[in-house]
């Protein structure tokens, strides 16, 4: 029986595919040589780092009012939109009160301003890099006032040089006008930012080694366990492809939200132990 040219091929693929499994699976010290992996970070200790003491707003007795009475109707919609992308986070707090709403309302300090913004959710930060790209783009095709994109975005203050760096390394194809800025701050978080883990890890928090938890790294919430590991002198595994059992692990999530889903869901991983 004579093959065909398609017959042969499947013989060569089933062979190359056979040599490959057995290599892997039973040479892995081959393997190693032919296909090495990538390196993995080492763990490290992190430092303990003192912050600055600063007063307690919330038993503070000053007081502040507001001379402007928001409707729920939307106003000044004869200026052009100006969008704004946020988070669920109580650092937009102040912001909301002066936009009166979703779209400033009339009444608002935002119309008094001549200001019509509208608040878009966004807990997505590549999103929000994506959007500013957008806004810009077709800023530069010409258009005075966008449709695409966004104008604004708010992120926590110490994950502001990672996100810059991200959207600014694709706004500068543009032009070198063309550059994301910090313009201000609206507020701050009132404790929704935090590191949580079992009663366990707070009562004796060395039983937290090898601990295995949920977050964006490198953003605030991540420095907020990392402040934590260096106030209890642990350390932090800062791979998230292996499995350190004397430190604490990650799982990179994409957002805060999907964070908290991986926990909810049971997430779990193989990874080699180092």
């Amino acid at each position: 029986m004579k093959l065909t040219p398609l017959g042969k091929l499947i013989l060569v693929v089933l062979g190359l595919s056979i040599m490959f499994f057995s290599v892997k699976n039973f040479l892995p010290q081959v393997y190693e040589r032919l296909i090495p992996s990538g390196k993995s970070r080492p763990s490290v200790s992190v430092q303990k780092v003192d912050l600055p003491d600063i007063p307690d707003s919330s038993s503070s007795s000053s007081t502040s009012s507001v001379s402007y009475t928001p409707s729920a109707d939307a106003g000044c919609t004869d200026k052009p939109e100006v969008r704004m992308l946020i988070w669920a986070w109580n650092a937009h707090m102040g912001a909301m009160l002066a936009n009166g709403g979703v779209q400033s309302t009339k009444g608002s300090l935002m119309c008094e301003k001549g200001v019509n913004l509208r608040f878009i959710r966004q807990d997505d930060v590549s999103k929000m890099q994506e959007d500013l790209v957008a806004f810009a783009t077709q800023l530069k095709g010409g258009s005075a006032h966008p449709t695409k994109g966004a104008h604004f975005v708010t992120i926590m203050g110490d994950g502001g040089a990672t996100f810059l760096k991200g959207v600014n390394d694709t706004l500068s194809r543009l032009g070198n006008e063309y550059k994301a800025k910090v313009v201000g701050s609206c507020g701050y978080s009132r404790g929704e930012d935090k590191f949580m883990g079992p009663p366990e890890w707070k009562a004796n928090p060395s039983t937290s080694k090898g601990g295995l938890v949920a977050g964006v790294l490198r953003d605030g919430d991540w420095n907020i366990a990392q402040k934590w590991l260096g106030d209890n002198s642990l350390c932090n595994n800062p791979d998230e492809k292996t499995y350190d059992p004397d430190c604490l692990n990650w799982v990179n999530a994409s957002t805060y939200i999907d964070a908290s889903e991986k926990y909810d869901a049971g997430y779990c991983e193989n990874r080699p132990v180092v």
